[in-house]
């Protein structure tokens, strides 16, 4: 079975990309983050993903989305390389997390982290007000079971973590560890390796990440590839899970590298 993992970027206009990409992959799994729905019809299309995602994987009829928040720009100083970050998307819509899959969920989650489902019109004290969740998902697979954490993490400028993204990592080691099967817990965490809230996950869980010596999961355009190790995004796996293969594709498709699992209950 093939999991993709993959923060989708919630500011950039590549669903001419991303089309393209996830028929050539034909995953069995999807897990995404950064993944729009629009509320109004005044949204622009380019940054509307998840209706292209759905138009994209048919084959994958079971899934669960789950919204952080609702959003119609965002404005923040000195974020991405620039000193006055603004954007517009013409309308109002939900931001979240997404998790596709070939196979029926048993059950799913929209677990938070860091505050709850909010309409939020006013970005500009991001990130100390933000909205983060897990998406929780579990499934009965030739009678083995398997749970599935798709996380997109709280944001810290330095990828060092705080207070907040170790409560959240410590939330979501709980969830996994009280899954009945095997688990895999992905996503972008906005946290580099080896940090207080990292290594929490790292004590019961594999850091695939780790074990092939990932440099990093960000394309060579990112402001942070001066950094030893510019690494965000993971993918743990519990020691009850074969990996058959993992790597992170080279690509532009995204402001994220995919991760690719290939694996085996």
């Amino acid at each position: 079975m093939k999991l993709i993992s993959l923060n989708v970027a919630l500011f950039e206009s590549n669903n001419h990309l991303l089309t393209p990409f996830l028929i050539e992959q034909n995953a069995d799994f999807l897990c995404l983050q950064e993944i729009t729905r629009a509320l109004e019809k005044t949204v622009k299309e380019e940054y509307v993903t998840k209706e292209v995602v759905d138009n994209t994987t048919p084959q994958l009829s079971h899934f669960f989305f789950g919204p952080n928040s609702i959003m119609g720009n965002f404005e923040q100083k000195d974020f991405h390389g620039k000193k006055l970050y603004q954007f517009e998307f013409g309308g109002l819509m939900e931001f979240g997390n997404y998790t596709k899959s070939r196979y029926k969920i048993v059950k799913a989650q929209n677990i938070f982290v860091q505050n709850h489902f909010t309409y939020a019109t006013d970005r500009s004290q991001w990130p100390d007000e933000d909205y983060r969740a897990v998406l929780v998902t579990d499934y009965l697979i030739s009678k083995k079971k398997l749970r599935i954490l798709n996380y997109h993490g709280v944001w810290t400028r330095n990828k060092l973590g705080n207070e907040m993204s170790l409560k959240a990592n410590t939330i979501i080691n709980n969830l996994a560890l009280e899954a009945e099967g095997e688990v895999i817990i992905c996503g972008d965490f906005n946290l580099f390796p080896e940090t207080p809230s990292m290594n929490l996950l790292n004590k019961n869980f594999i850091s695939l990440v780790d074990k092939y010596n990932i440099k990093t999961t960000r394309p060579v355009t990112n402001e942070l590839n001066s950094s030893k190790r510019n690494v965000v995004d993971y993918i743990w796996v519990s020691k009850g899970i074969q990996v058959k293969e993992f790597k992170v594709l080279d690509s532009s498709i995204s402001d994220h590298l995919p991760l690719v699992l290939d694996f085996k209950l």
